[in-house]
């Protein structure tokens, strides 16, 4: 039954981009609301059966789709990594430390000894999968 309503959905979506290419200005890109019908319903049925019927680039859709996933899935890699004169000059006694902080302003702050071993990757995942 799910199946039998996205392919209404993706039959209306296909006539919308039809009458935005009859309609649209030489050369304009789609519209971004149509690309957003496009990714969801690539992320239902597939990207190759919505590329098809829309009559997409296979790549921009397939793209569009797993940066929306990465998205999702809280996975944006970080702009830069500060680090203060005190944390390069720290004696050798001291162990790493790991700062992580999301755009809602928590931080987690974790001192190791010296030597100490830390999946900083599962860290991250843990800290950004945690309930808010």
């Amino acid at each position: 039954m799910a199946q039998e309503a996205a392919m209404q959905r993706l039959a209306r979506a296909a006539e919308r981009v039809e009458r935005w290419r009859r309609t649209r200005a030489k050369q304009s890109p789609m519209p971004a609301h149509l690309w957003e019908e496009a990714v969801a319903l690539a992320r239902q049925l597939g990207v190759h059966p919505v590329k098809a019927a829309l009559r997409l680039n296979y790549e921009s859709l397939r793209q569009r789709l797993e940066r929306q996933r990465l998205e999702r899935a809280g996975a944006a890699s970080a702009d830069f990594v500060e680090l203060t004169g005190a944390q390069l000059l720290e004696s050798p006694t001291a162990g790493p430390v790991v700062e992580i902080s999301d755009p809602g302003g928590h931080r987690l702050t974790v001192r190791l000894p010296p030597g100490a071993a830390l999946d900083v990757a599962r860290l991250v995942e843990a800290f950004r999968g945690r309930s808010s």
